[in-house]
């Protein structure tokens, strides 16, 4: 064991124990006792700082103890340095003075609301209680910050006040109904031959929702004074306007206007003018004066009768067992567009005189084209012998007779779609016996069926594509089943187009032979139609029958040969309630008539 210098144990001592700003030990020596004096100093000023603070802040307490800091208002109603019962005074005061009755202004109708009228009250002690609060409650931050804002400036505190919403609301709307107002565009008058501008006129929107939101904000401040919200609408046509418009009516209403047109003449006078002008908006505030041509076309409607003249179609019609064809005509009609441009164009420059275009029209079938159309040979025909019905009455020939001569005379174009429906529907007929649903029944329209089905199959013969065909319920006695077409009134059609080059005539006729003719004329087609039905199955309960067409061009180049559709029929049900099967030997099975 050995001593050391005591010296050297302090510096020693010294040297470790020091820390730097980092925590860390350093070796160098410890500072100079000026730095100390230094900080003693410091903290000796913000001691006497503090000191004072707190002797300011006492003052400042024992000061306002009990009265409302100095700076603080209710609304624009100043109550600093007011007891709480004094400031209670002066709200209370304020608000039976100005709020009592709340005036909106700055719309174009001012109107006020009473306090009666909203139940509008001030809650007197709620808004002494938030005005003495400033500087009091909140956070120590809060409190000294309101404190300074206030000795320094102003704290705006807002009274405490209620009132019915909806009904302030309400009655803004009903103001809004009574203010707004739809712009007025300035337009033109015209009255005979002069013309007068009428003055255009400010529209205004009151915005509901932004003047009642003005309210809280005047209450707030302890006003009785709302700004109205709203809108001036600016019409889309001003006056100036109007009046350069009116100017240049009138300037074309100065003269009536002549129109020639084949030596004839039309005078189009100033009244007539006017009635015709139109004036448009161009959207920049302007008015476009031009013409109306729908009300020109009226002002001029004895000129248009003088000069059009509706083109004549050619057409056909029977002399003997020919067909002619009746003369067409061309026809004249104004070139409206071209008339109404040039009039509009020199119209408002001052010219007078102007020609009228006339154009030549054409009818869609002239004589040259009808004569090359026309139907000159019989292209297809059947017949079907009405003897064999059931109903032999004078009553169902005379249903024939009336079918027959709605559809006889009647041309197609090309293209064109003949239904039975649309032109025997529309007849009167006779009641007779009918097949509805496999029963014999008494209805209007009894034969019907057999003139369609006759002139079914004139059609097929005729090589015309058939759009609709439906079969009867039963077999019938007076057609070969399968090459039958039943209609009804509304529902059923027999339909088939004309896929010929040219016209065709119909014509179809009850013979006294007992029979009932359907013709198909046309222009030859060169095709050959065959056509034949056979049973696939013939029983008690139901018959089956496959119908088979064979169609050949000119050159004998077969075109079709196939089954062309497959019918099944039930047992006919006469009207004493019998039933006839499809085999029994009541049952008659017609040939192919053509």
């Amino acid at each position: 064991m050995s001593l050391k210098n005591p010296r050297d144990r302090v510096n020693s001592r010294t040297d470790f124990d020091i820390r730097d700003s980092f925590g860390n030990f350093s070796n160098s020596r410890p500072k100079s006792p000026k730095g100390s004096q230094r900080r003693r100093g410091i903290l000796g000023v913000v001691l006497v700082v503090c000191a004072a603070v707190a002797v300011l802040a006492a003052a400042d307490y024992w000061a306002n103890a009990g009265k409302i800091f100095q700076g603080v208002t209710v609304g624009n109603v100043s109550v600093g340095g007011e007891t709480p019962e004094e400031a209670r005074g002066m709200v209370e005061e304020r608000g039976a003075n100005a709020l009592q009755e709340i005036r909106f202004t700055g719309g174009p109708e001012e109107f006020a609301l009473s306090a009666e009228d909203v139940n509008l009250s001030v809650d007197v002690d709620g808004t002494v209680d938030r005005a003495y609060a400033v500087g009091r409650e909140g956070s120590i931050s809060k409190r000294i910050g309101e404190r300074m804002e206030a000795a320094w400036g102003t704290v705006e505190t807002s009274p405490v006040v209620d009132y019915d919403r909806e009904a302030v609301r309400s009655r803004i709307e009903n103001r809004a109904a009574r203010a707004n107002a739809q712009p007025r565009d300035a337009y033109v008058n015209v009255r005979g031959s002069g013309a007068e501008a009428v003055e255009s006129r400010e529209g205004y929107t009151l915005d509901v929702a932004t003047t009642a939101a003005n309210l809280d904000d005047a209450l707030g401040r302890m006003s009785d004074e709302v700004e109205v919200a709203g809108e001036t609408v600016e019409p889309a046509v001003l006056t100036p306007a109007a009046e350069e418009a009116a100017g240049i009516a009138e300037g074309a209403m100065s003269r009536p206007v002549t129109l020639t047109a084949d030596g004839e003449e039309w005078e189009f006078s100033p009244q007539e003018i006017g009635q015709s002008l139109s004036f448009t908006p161009r959207g920049n505030g302007e008015l476009r004066v031009g013409l109306d041509r729908e009300q020109l076309r009226e002002s001029l409607s004895d000129m248009y009768d003088d000069l059009t003249v509706e083109p004549v179609e050619a057409g056909f019609k029977v002399s003997g067992d020919e067909v002619v064809v009746t003369k067409s005509r061309t026809g004249t009609e104004i070139e409206e567009e071209e008339l109404f441009d040039t009039l509009e164009a020199g119209l408002f420059d001052g010219k007078r005189e102007y020609e009228v275009p006339v154009a030549t029209t054409e009818p869609e079938l002239t004589t040259a084209q009808a004569e090359a159309l026309k139907p000159t040979e019989l292209i297809g025909t059947y017949r079907t012998d009405y003897t064999l019905s059931s109903d032999k009455s004078p009553e169902r020939v005379q249903n024939l007779e009336i079918a027959s001569n709605a559809i006889s005379g009647r041309f197609l174009a090309p293209g064109e779609v003949f239904s039975v429906n649309e032109v025997a529907s529309p007849q009167e007929y006779n009641e007779t016996k009918v097949i509805i649903e496999g029963k014999e029944e008494k209805a209007d329209g009894g034969g019907l069926c057999q003139v369609s089905s006759t002139l079914y199959m004139a059609a097929n013969y005729a090589g015309l594509d058939i759009v609709e065909r439906h079969p009867h319920d039963a077999q019938l006695p007076y057609i070969r089943p399968g090459l039958d077409a039943t209609v009804w009134f509304g529902s059923l059609d027999m339909k088939f187009e004309n896929t010929t080059d040219g016209y065709i005539f119909l014509r179809e006729y009850v013979a006294d032979d007992g029979y009932i003719y359907a013709e198909v004329w046309g222009q030859p087609t060169g095709k050959k139609v065959e056509m034949d039905s056979e049973p696939l199955y013939l029983g008690a309960d139901y018959s089956k029958w496959e119908t088979y067409q064979k169609v050949t061009d000119e050159d004998g180049e077969v075109i079709f040969d196939d089954v062309l559709h497959k019918d099944t029929y039930m047992p006919l049900i006469d009207e004493k309630g019998k039933t006839l099967a499809p085999n029994s030997e009541e049952v008659n099975i017609a040939p192919v008539n053509y």
